[in-house]
């Protein structure tokens, strides 16, 4: 669980060099293409990725400068509803946002390798979870935790009659690994089958999530 403290009507220096390191990046980014006599590929996917961290640092505030709903009023029981899919391993219901326990799934910019050729594998994580969803209510149990002012949560989603765990669900297509830092390898089941049956990222070269993020063992591998 992530915790911030700051004075009343002071803001902390170390969280204004988080929020305006993006915003650096990017400028940075543009500024080299600006100034570069051939554009190529390494530099457009470079400005790429300085957007996406600008996109997901202020999705990521926004629950603060909103704060109609602080970390001590998310749910503590199961809940329900319609699901928006905000990437492959974080959820919206009705303004609460979801972070899917145990799990980490490729980024939204990421781009990996396949037979055929590079495709926007974070894309397809985000993709693949809207299918498993499918338009139906979701349960989301959260495990008592939040990051960046989301729930924790393990979701799932009834199908045929039964229900389907969608953390596992997600590993098992091979869009997402299994985070043991958290799951203590509940998914490694899952990830072994994914990974045996070329499924999803694991079809071609890729990266792990954590460190394509900067965040070498986050998950505990």
């Amino acid at each position: 669980m992530r915790h911030d403290h700051a004075s009343a009507g002071c803001r902390p220096m170390s969280r204004q060099r988080r929020t305006a390191a993006p915003w650096v990046a990017l400028a940075a980014a543009i500024a080299g293409l600006l100034g570069a006599s051939q554009i190529t590929e390494a530099d457009w996917m470079r400005l790429g990725r300085a957007l996406w961290r600008v996109v997901t640092t202020q999705e990521e505030e926004a629950p603060r400068r909103r704060a109609p709903r602080g970390e001590a009023e998310l749910p503590t029981a199961p809940f329900s509803g319609q699901a928006r899919v905000l990437d492959g391993d974080t959820l919206d219901i009705a303004g609460i946002r979801v972070r899917m326990q145990g799990i980490d799934a490729l980024e939204g910019d990421q781009q990996c390798n396949r037979p055929g050729g590079r495709y926007a594998c974070g894309r397809a994580a985000r993709d693949q979870l809207a299918a498993l969803i499918d338009g139906r209510d979701i349960t989301c149990t959260p495990d008592g935790s939040s990051t960046y002012g989301r729930s924790v949560a393990v979701c799932t989603v009834s199908q045929g009659g039964r229900e389907i765990d969608l953390n596992a669900a997600m590993v098992r297509s091979g869009y997402a690994f299994d985070c043991t830092r958290y799951s203590k390898g509940r998914y490694a089941e899952e990830e072994a089958a994914a990974k045996a049956e070329k499924a999803g990222a694991w079809a071609g070269r890729f990266t792990y999530p954590w460190s394509h993020r900067d965040r070498a063992g986050a998950c505990g591998r």
